[in-house]
């Protein structure tokens, strides 16, 4: 029996083409390097502690931080057909007069309205100065689809110049919300 030998052939190197893969490379980690949106760090951390008596001795209570919610101030702004302020309907949010105060339109209306704001945010300033922990005042702006901008930027300065400082106009509307 004949052996039959294997013929050596040359050494060949592969033809790997480096400059491609590190061009890709560099491509897709300049896309991840931009697209990255790290989690907002949290402030509070929700968790059940044992209460200080049975903890460790140097256990302090926690402050309940959430326990004073703010007073959430309503002002409806009813607007005629021309797009001009009709009346101002101001309400403290869960009172029981659900009529709260009304104003007219005129400019001379608009100031008692800013009175009554500056009086609101004065009571709250002293609440606040009392206790620490409470909230400042919301007011929510509840607009009139038609009212024109001008007329609308009247109240929302007078509430400026009253002392409200978390303003949030929205259309009276929910659907429009």
């Amino acid at each position: 029996m004949s052996s039959r030998r294997r013929q050596k052939t040359d050494h060949v190197d592969p033809d790997l083409p480096i400059t491609p893969m590190l061009d890709m490379s560099f491509q897709l980690l300049s896309f991840f390097i931009m697209t990255f949106k790290p989690a907002p760090t949290e402030g509070q951390i929700a968790m059940s502690l044992p209460p200080p008596e049975e903890g460790d001795a140097v256990a302090t209570k926690i402050p309940d931080i959430t326990s004073e919610k703010p007073v959430k101030y309503i002002a409806r702004i009813e607007a005629t057909n021309l797009g001009q302020i009709d009346s101002i309907r101001l309400i403290e949010e869960g009172s029981p007069d659900e009529k709260g105060q009304v104003f007219g339109g005129s400019k001379a209306e608009v100031e008692s309205f800013l009175k009554a704001c500056k009086a609101i945010s004065q009571a709250e300033e002293k609440r606040r100065a009392a206790n620490s922990s409470v909230p400042p005042p919301k007011l929510t702006l509840e607009v009139a689809s038609n009212l024109v901008q001008g007329q609308m930027m009247q109240v929302f300065d007078a509430a400026v110049l009253a002392g409200f400082k978390d303003i949030a106009p929205v259309p009276i509307d929910k659907k429009e919300r």
